[in-house]
């Protein structure tokens, strides 16, 4: 089982890395370096013991996603891509729904391609908005305030449809 890790140069995917090759999987990494460090994966590699292949990439370049599906079968995704500045996401909406979704939407379209049905999506407590009682359950009301919230409400809507 080899499990493609979106985001994993990131605070969570890093941590989700780190766990997975200490559980014996292995782990493809994919990130795009715009909002976290290759520094971080070179502290996977040290904590863990293990290499791993990274490809500095974007999830809405296709083309480059299908390659690293074709050349890695991979079976599983574990998806943290995405841009997550909730200031940014007000000043710059477009910005959010063009990267957060439209790099889901290509994620989605090639794992189709390739049969790939197994996929763990990291959302936000931000889809709740201000919720009334903390802490919030996952059957709260869903209600974003801000175009990262938004963003990460779509993707959940895509993913259940």
């Amino acid at each position: 089982m080899k499990i493609l890790v979106t985001g994993g140069a990131g605070y969570i995917g890093s941590h989700a890395c780190v766990e997975l090759l200490r559980s014996g999987y292995e782990i493809v990494v994919v990130d795009n370096l715009s909002n976290s460090s290759q520094v971080s994966l070179n502290r996977v590699k040290k904590i863990s013991s293990k290499d791993f292949p990274f490809y500095d990439a974007d999830l809405r370049n296709k083309s480059k996603i299908e390659k690293i599906f074709r050349d890695h079968q991979i079976t599983s995704v574990m998806h943290f891509a995405g841009f997550k500045n909730v200031n940014e996401s007000i000043s710059e909406p477009i910005k959010y729904y063009e990267n957060n979704i439209g790099g889901t939407l290509k994620l989605l379209e090639v794992m189709k391609q390739n049969s790939c049905k197994e996929i763990i999506f990291s959302s936000s407590a931000s889809v709740y908005g201000k919720p009334k009682k903390v802490p919030v359950k996952e059957n709260c009301r869903l209600l974003p305030i801000n175009p990262y919230g938004q963003s990460k409400l779509i993707i959940e809507n895509i993913l259940r449809d």
